[in-house]
């Protein structure tokens, strides 16, 4: 995010078109630029509150802010990841003579193409949570703010969860992909609980 060839260098129009546009970046951008956004309406409705110094409050505040940090920096990194990705899936056709480094820089590149969603996931997963203990301490006016952002961080989960497991199916191991597979389930199960919780609170 600091540096200038960063996404949130550009305007919304071009990240739009470069999402429609260009291989990268990609859903694991998209979904983490929808999860930093729908974590802003969760921590709009946090910080406008009367109130504001309440050390729950910040508390919050502080917890939300991090994990926007964290979403934040997975928009540059998943689209640098499936560059990555991409880069190795051509070297490795173009230099089978050299297939070892090659298929290493391709495992390599493929581990961090399923990790970096992951990992934005999660943190969407925090934001649920987040939210869960925000909206008794929103004013009604942001209640649905909270549960627009809640409902925008779920959404974005389950998009990073699906771009991870469209590169689980290239993993070798039949073991690890099984793992992930069922990490990648066990977090739908939650945040589809998270949701009902939000929904029968709203």
């Amino acid at each position: 995010m600091s540096t200038s060839s960063s996404l949130w260098h550009a305007s919304l129009a071009d990240f739009q078109h470069a999402v429609e546009t260009r291989s990268t970046p990609g859903c694991g951008a998209a979904a983490a630029l929808n999860g930093c956004l729908g974590l802003a309406l969760i921590l709009k409705g946090v910080r406008l509150h009367r109130g504001e110094t309440d050390p729950h409050r910040q508390r919050l505040i502080s917890e939300g802010d991090a994990l926007q940090q964290a979403l934040a920096e997975a928009v540059d990194d998943d689209a640098a990841a499936f560059d990555d990705y991409l880069q190795a899936q051509r070297r490795s056709h173009d230099d089978a003579a050299e297939s070892d480094p090659c298929d290493s820089a391709l495992d390599e590149a493929r581990e961090a193409s399923i990790r970096i969603p992951l990992a934005a996931a999660e943190r969407c997963r925090e934001g649920l949570v987040l939210a869960l203990e925000a909206l008794p301490l929103t004013s009604p006016a942001m209640r649905s703010d909270t549960l627009a952002g809640a409902t925008m961080l779920g959404a974005a989960l389950e998009a990073l969860v699906i771009g991870a497991g469209a590169n689980l199916e290239a993993l070798p191991d039949p073991a690890t992909r099984q793992a992930l597979e069922a990490r990648c389930e066990a977090l739908r199960a939650e945040v589809r609980g998270l949701r009902r919780r939000l929904g029968s609170e709203g």
